[in-house]
């Protein structure tokens, strides 16, 4: 008997048993078979619960359109914020249309602007010279140019024939006639002597008047014509003479065949949804979007009120300036007396800076406390001739060494000056009342040179007390 293994007529044989155990032995899966067909439509579901209410969009607007690979997914993505949508949609392209009936041909267009000339081509056969054209209004004249070299001189015409001449010039005056001698006594008369030799010609008397010229005589031929000289520059260049006519239009080309219809442009934004359906049933939840746009930066709230004023911190160190301090400088030029080598002459300086225990006097500083003291001084000196200065702060009259300096005037580039530029700062201890100022002496005689000193900054004496 055939083993029924899913019907009712088994029995305990050996072939239930063998159909208990094929049925524990899974076998490979099988192809898939072909998709049946589709069922009918299920019964519409019943209303789902309203959703809750989305934030209210007042305005809607398309801020691009980027066309996608054609069997793409088409999609929209919002954004925006608030009351605003922005919507941006990604449409697949659609495929190209069937190419369309050729269009009846269209009226010809308007003439297109001229375009660039063409390369030029080969020249043709010389026309028939036409009649010439009016002569045009003459130019300008140019510049004459520069002349030019003088011709080899021509051969020397012949002599014309000569003017007949110029009548006689009047007679000059008679010169005056010298006083006559005494008469001797008359002689006998001797024989006649020999003629003597002429004696030398008196001076001539005073040109007469010149006569009118004679008239000119006959041209002699003229001479061979010299080389012609370079050509002068051209002239400036007339103005141009009046545009001719323009010739006749040429006649209109063929118009060329109907180029292939364009790819199909991207497919229009969506137009407005239409009213909504009777919700369906809720659909699974779906995977979680991408993070929105961050919102704008919110208003910042009002300035809460002022906190409490601290406690008074502890009262800081003092500031600590210079306790004494002046200077001196003059405002014009001035021209030391230097008469003898070795002798310092004071500088003078008239005109006070800011002062703090000092006080000035005449081309000098007085300190009114003992201590520390900077001095520092600029001297330019000019000379006439190369001499070498030496200048110094001097102390109650007597040079302070350490501020010596000794310069050699050195000439300028343009030559006759000598300029020797004295500066120095040393730090020397004072007592109260000592007096400051400058010196300046030549190493050599001087006197045969003048010496000045210019004003303002190349004149300058400082001092500085450096401890309290």
């Amino acid at each position: 008997m055939a083993c029924n293994f899913f019907g009712n007529n088994c029995r305990p044989t050996n072939c239930c048993r063998q159909r208990n155990l094929i049925a524990r032995v899974t076998g490979p899966t099988g192809p898939t078979g072909p998709t049946g067909p589709t069922g009918p439509t299920g019964p519409t579901g019943p209303t789902g619960p309203t959703g809750p209410t989305g934030a209210t969009v007042t305005t809607v607007e398309v801020i691009g359109t980027t066309t996608l690979a054609a069997g793409s997914q088409a999609s929209v993505v919002q954004s925006g914020t608030g009351s605003t949508a922005d919507l941006t949609f990604f449409i697949p392209e659609g495929p190209t249309g069937p190419t369309g009936a050729t269009g009846a041909t269209g009226a010809a267009g308007a003439t297109g602007a001229t375009g660039a000339s063409g390369a030029a081509g080969a020249a043709g056969a010389t026309g028939a010279t036409g009649p010439t054209g009016p002569t045009g209004a003459t130019g300008p004249t140019g510049p004459t140019g520069p002349t030019g070299p003088t011709g080899t001189a021509g051969a020397t015409g012949a002599a014309g024939a000569t003017g007949a001449a110029g009548a006689t010039g009047a007679t000059g005056p008679t010169g005056p006639t010298g006083p006559t001698g005494d008469t001797g006594a008359t002689g006998l008369t001797g024989d006649t002597g020999a003629t003597g030799p002429t004696g030398p010609t008196g001076p001539t008397g005073a040109a007469g008047a010149t006569g009118a010229a004679g008239a000119t005589g006959a041209a002699g031929a003229a001479g061979a014509t010299g080389p012609t000289g370079p050509t002068g520059p051209t002239g400036a260049t007339g103005p141009t003479g009046p545009t001719g006519p323009t010739g006749d239009t040429g006649a209109t080309g063929l118009t060329g065949d109907t180029g292939a219809t364009g790819a199909t442009g991207p497919t229009g934004p969506t137009g407005p949804t239409g009213a909504t359906g009777p919700t369906g049933p809720t659909g699974p939840t779906g995977d979680t979007g991408a993070t929105g746009l961050t919102g704008d930066t919110g208003a910042t709230g009002p300035t809460g009120p002022t906190g409490p004023t601290g406690a008074t911190g502890a009262t800081g160190a003092s500031a600590v300036g210079l306790a004494a301090y002046g200077g001196l400088y003059n405002n014009a030029s001035q021209t030391p007396t230097l008469t003898t080598a070795n002798t310092y002459t004071q500088v003078e300086l008239n005109t006070e800076m800011p002062l703090e225990n000092t006080t000035t006097a005449t081309n000098q500083i007085t300190v009114l406390e003992a201590g520390d003291y900077e001095i520092t001084f600029h001297v330019q000196v000019n000379s006439t001739t190369e001499l070498t200065f030496n200048v110094t702060a001097r102390n109650n009259t007597t040079p302070i060494d350490s501020s010596t300096v000794e310069k050699t005037a050195l000439e300028t580039t343009t030559g006759g000056t000598f300029i020797a530029d004295c500066n120095n700062s040393v730090i020397v201890t004072l007592a109260a009342n000592d007096v400051i100022d400058l010196a300046i002496a030549a190493t050599t005689d001087p006197s045969s040179a003048t010496v000045t000193i210019p004003e303002n900054g190349d004149a300058t004496l400082v001092v500085k007390k450096l401890n309290t």
